[in-house]
This record gives C-alpha cells, sequence and structure tokens, in this order.
C-alpha cells in the first residue's frame, strides 16, 4: 500500500483519470497531490478505496488523509 499521494494517485492512472471519474478539476486533484501536508482530505476516503477497488490496486492507508484526531477525554469523563 502506497503511504504517498502521487504514487497513490500514480497507481489509479493518473490525476487526471481520477480527476473525471470523481467528477473534479485537474487542478483539485493536481493540488491533493501538491498540498503541503501530503495528505488528502478525509471526506474522500470511501470513494479512494473504491477508485482503488475498480481498478485493482491496494486501498490507500489511512495516513494518507486528514482525519481529526479523537480529543483526550475531559478531566474526570470517562471513556465511552
Amino acid at each position: 500500500m502506497s503511504t504517498n499521494p502521487r504514487r497513490f494517485i500514480i497507481a489509479l492512472g493518473g490525476y487526471q483519470k481520477v480527476a473525471l471519474r470523481l467528477g473534479k478539476p485537474d487542478s483539485t486533484v493536481h493540488g491533493w497531490i501538491t498540498a503541503e501536508d501530503g495528505k488528502f482530505p478525509s471526506r474522500l476516503y470511501r470513494a479512494f478505496c473504491s477508485l482503488a477497488d475498480e481498478v485493482g490496486v491496494a486501498r490507500p492507508e489511512p495516513e494518507l488523509f486528514r482525519f481529526l484526531p479523537l480529543p483526550p477525554p475531559a478531566p474526570g469523563e470517562r471513556a465511552a
């Protein structure tokens, strides 16, 4: 599994093919792979997993996405 956004997009067929499949402008997908933090928006996780399945490549690592971390419990708060 790729932990590099650029390699993952290339494995899917390149940013233009991914953009077409997602119905997004080429520049948007290109921006995702050149983002300073090197991560995709978390809302894309399921779509990218589906694309990986369609193309026959490994699903992306969750570390490639900007998921919000779970904050620590407040003092005296019990875990769920």
